[in-house]
């Protein structure tokens, strides 16, 4: 039974801190160590299937304790397409929103960027929505050869970063 606003055992972080890791901290502290089983620093990361449905019908309200306009989870990756399609959208990736992740000089993770557009590809309307999607760099986690279940993990295993972009007021 939840108590002192405690749901399902997720924690609650204190007054006046917020859930906002650099891309290399949730590789190597997050991604990286629910890859291998580990205990996380915080078990605050849900997991959904960020590429079932489009953003704003993910289950939002289950991540708590970020920045505005900004939600984690940890999910299956995304097809390797350049274009994902739902019903009613599509996910698309963006070239220039891709690229290694480093630590301590080397490269323990990628990031690739997707923007969720409504209607169908390629003639669909950008929204606010967008997905960074991390991913570790096999060679930076130990595994034996013979853990298929480690490697099919490390192959398929992503953190989201899912933002909301609010449109500036105009004036």
């Amino acid at each position: 039974m939840a108590t002192g606003g405690q749901a399902l055992n997720r924690p609650i972080l204190p007054a006046g801190y917020r859930f906002s890791p650099n891309n290399d901290d949730l590789i190597v502290y997050y991604l990286k160590r629910k890859v291998l089983g580990q205990q996380l620093p915080a078990d605050i990361i849900p997991t959904t299937d960020v590429y079932a449905s489009s953003p704003n019908k993910l289950p939002l309200d289950d991540f708590k304790g970020g920045e505005a306009n900004e939600w984690f989870f940890f999910s299956t990756r995304s097809k390797d397409d350049d274009v994902i399609e739902l019903d009613g959208g599509y996910y698309a990736i963006d070239p220039e929103g891709a690229g290694p992740i480093t630590w301590e000089g080397k490269t323990v993770g990628y990031v690739k960027t997707l923007n969720f557009y409504k209607g169908s590809s390629p003639d669909g309307k950008e929204t606010e929505w967008m997905v960074e999607e991390f991913r570790v760099n096999p060679e930076f986690v130990p595994v034996d050869n013979d853990d298929r279940s480690t490697q099919e993990k490390i192959e398929n295993l992503v953190a989201c970063k899912i933002s909301r972009v609010q449109p500036e007021p105009e004036w």
